[in-house]
């Protein structure tokens, strides 16, 4: 481990490392990348950047100063050599030092190999009624500096500096109770007609009590059918809300007149696991999850359980990762086809009805 070495960043070296981010992340997502010379730390062997953590340090509040945990990137020919735990471990006291009073960066919820890395520095994840604790009106700053407004899926691991204590985020039915509740009160747009179509004399959705009970029926029975595959398989699991997406599932039903579902997911306990060995079993429950929507769809028309069956089954990219076809994609072709298949014919059944 000698040969590597953490440093600040130069500005000579810039072009090296814009290069190995490319390299390192997908081309869609390279409108939201960073990078700042003063705060971004980089792994350097033979004099060659192998590996680098962009940091972002801002001001939230009269009380907060943030370093935030950004893109974080390794050559392909050094993974695997610990290298990203040597960076968190050198941003802490380099954060510190910056006066720094928070650190968080956001993970998607099926990354365990990042999960251990920042329980191992003392991070948690951070509830939304915790961010607007301690946030406060800086909240948007937060999300604004860290991409987070329309993120659906990742979630905020936090750690204090200045002592601060956080509550511990709500799992399984406690979450799965306010989700419910979040995505009703952020349906009555719809359901008083307090909403742009409505007022120009549009209706999309005629029978707002088909729309309650497609939220409650969704949400309740997606959840479900994945903690069913999951007890089979003997894999422990358990249900987390969203902290972001908020903001899209009450523009959509002020603007269009159609809700947004923010369902949040099963996801496996702790950080003990890989995708590598349970990728299998997340599609399974994505796929066991996508059949139960559909039957729902046919048994109970509604848009909320089409618009939630559409975004599990196609919507695999940035900011959508969060929903199930993100598993479905790394499943076979023909897990991929059945679920597609099966999206097609609730949309006709919908349309026909």
């Amino acid at each position: 481990m000698s040969q590597y070495a953490v440093t600040v960043m130069q500005e000579g070296q810039r072009g090296e490392v814009e290069a190995l981010m490319a390299a390192s992340f997908e081309k869609n997502l390279s409108s939201i990348f960073f990078l700042h010379t003063p705060t971004t730390l980089i792994v350097t062997c033979n004099d060659q950047v192998v590996a680098g953590l962009n940091l972002d340090v801002f001001v939230v509040n009269r009380r907060v100063k943030m370093g935030y945990l950004g893109w974080l990137y390794t050559h392909s020919e050094h993974r695997g050599r610990g290298l990203a735990g040597m960076l968190l471990e050198a941003a802490i006291p380099f954060l510190r030092d910056l006066g720094c009073t928070d650190i968080a960066g956001c993970v998607e919820g099926d990354n365990p190999a990042s999960f251990k890395q920042l329980e191992r520095a003392l991070f948690s994840r951070m509830s939304l009624g915790e961010q607007i604790k301690r946030f406060t009106c800086g909240l948007p700053t937060v999300y604004r500096h860290a991409s987070r407004f329309f993120d659906m899926g990742y979630f905020l691991w936090h750690r204090s500096l200045d002592g601060w204590k956080k509550k511990p985020q709500l799992e399984g039915i406690q979450a799965l109770v306010a989700t419910l509740a979040a995505n009703l009160i952020l349906s009555l747009p719809i359901i008083l007609g307090w909403n742009v179509p409505a007022l120009l004399g549009f209706t999309f959705v005629q029978d707002t009590r088909l729309l309650v009970a497609g939220i409650v029926l969704s949400l309740s029975v997606r959840t479900a059918s994945q903690m069913v595959v999951a007890a089979r398989a003997k894999a422990e699991v358990t249900y987390l809300g969203w902290d972001t997406a908020y903001l899209t599932a009450l523009l959509a039903p002020l603007l269009l007149g159609l809700p947004f579902p923010v369902p949040g997911n099963v996801y496996i306990r702790g950080s003990h696991w890989s995708l590598k060995e349970h990728g299998g079993l997340l599609s399974q429950m994505a796929l066991f999850s996508t059949c139960t929507l559909a039957l729902l769809c046919v048994v109970i028309p509604n848009a909320y359980t089409l618009l939630l069956l559409l975004l599990d089954t196609l919507f695999s990219f940035y900011p959508f990762c969060g929903f199930n076809a993100s598993r479905l994609k790394r499943a076979g072709r023909w897990t991929r086809l059945l679920s597609r298949v099966l999206l097609l014919a609730c949309t006709i059944f919908l349309l026909l009805y």
